[in-house]
């Protein structure tokens, strides 16, 4: 997307987190499939319960969890805490999903330097198609040798879906990586993008240019509510106000998400001009609006 484009969206939802990158419940339920597996020390050693610890493969990984807490451990040796990262070894890669998207960050933390990884790993709150993706933090880039691990078959999310990391066996650097995730009902995202973007509720529907109350009706039948708006001159879109309420006959420009269920839009008296409404077309792949 454009410069003109970023200044458009920043105007109509400011940044409320760590950046935008293009990013489940699939995804998920991929992750969760796989569940620790206990085994036992030989006889002659007092008997422990070890369990599998799974690692962050760290660029674009998939926030997937089951609640971090306690099952039933082996006759005999009572509960056993569930491991908040699936963590294993392949092909000289640590292969990292995310188990518990929940968790306190001390704990995915933990668990990678018990392997030898100077890795923070955080999960926020993210609009759908940020769900699962590896976000900017602070605008530093992720390492390169950090791999992603992506689904196979068809994807709706900006950038692809990534189920996983993968982290080279012996990786002396450290580095901090934000991860996003279906937000709680009531909720604020954390890291959002364009309303309009692939996996988000307005993706090639045609939108920019109708007025609120046509606007307002398109987001109704998404279960949406609009909570607010951004009034600002399209081609001035860093000198902008927000509004409680504005005209029903104002034009929208643009608008993301703010939590589930609700979005700010961002609306002039005027119509967009014709070549950002273009640019918006071709930058979200869609045939047009």
């Amino acid at each position: 997307m454009t410069n003109d484009l970023h200044h458009i969206v920043s105007a109509i939802a400011p940044d409320p987190g760590p950046g935008l990158v293009p990013g489940a419940r699939d995804l998920m339920n991929a992750i969760m499939d796989t569940e620790p597996t206990p085994t036992l020390a030989p006889a002659r050693r007092r008997r422990r319960l070890s369990w599998r610890i799974a690692l962050p493969a760290a660029a674009v990984i998939v926030a997937t969890v089951t609640v971090l807490g306690w099952t039933t451990g082996l006759p005999g040796f009572g509960p056993r805490p569930v491991a908040a990262l699936d963590i294993k070894q392949e092909d000289g890669y640590y292969v990292v999903q995310v188990k518990d998207i929940y968790a306190d960050p001390e704990n995915y933390e933990a668990q990678l330097r018990a392997v030898g990884l100077d890795l923070s790993l955080r999960v926020i709150p993210a609009t759908p198609g940020l769900v699962g993706h590896v976000l900017a933090t602070n605008g530093k880039k992720v390492d390169d040798r950090i791999k992603t691990i992506d689904q196979s078959g068809p994807c709706d999310k900006m950038g692809g879906c990534p189920i996983g990391l993968k982290v080279p066996v012996g990786y002396a650097g450290s580095a901090y990586i934000t991860l996003g995730r279906e937000a709680k009902p009531g909720e604020s995202f954390q890291s959002t993008t364009s309303i309009s973007a692939l996996g988000e509720p307005l993706h090639c529907v045609p939108h920019l240019n109708k007025t609120v109350a046509e606007v307002r009706a398109l987001l109704k039948e998404r279960g949406i509510a609009i909570e607010g708006f951004t009034v600002a001159d399209p081609r001035r879109a860093l000198d902008f106000k927000q509004a409680s309420s504005v005209p029903d006959s104002w034009y929208v420009q643009g608008g993301s998400l703010t939590m589930p269920g609700k979005a700010t839009i961002g609306v002039f008296s005027s119509p967009m001009p014709a070549d950002l409404v273009e640019n918006v077309r071709k930058a979200d792949g869609c045939p047009g609006m």
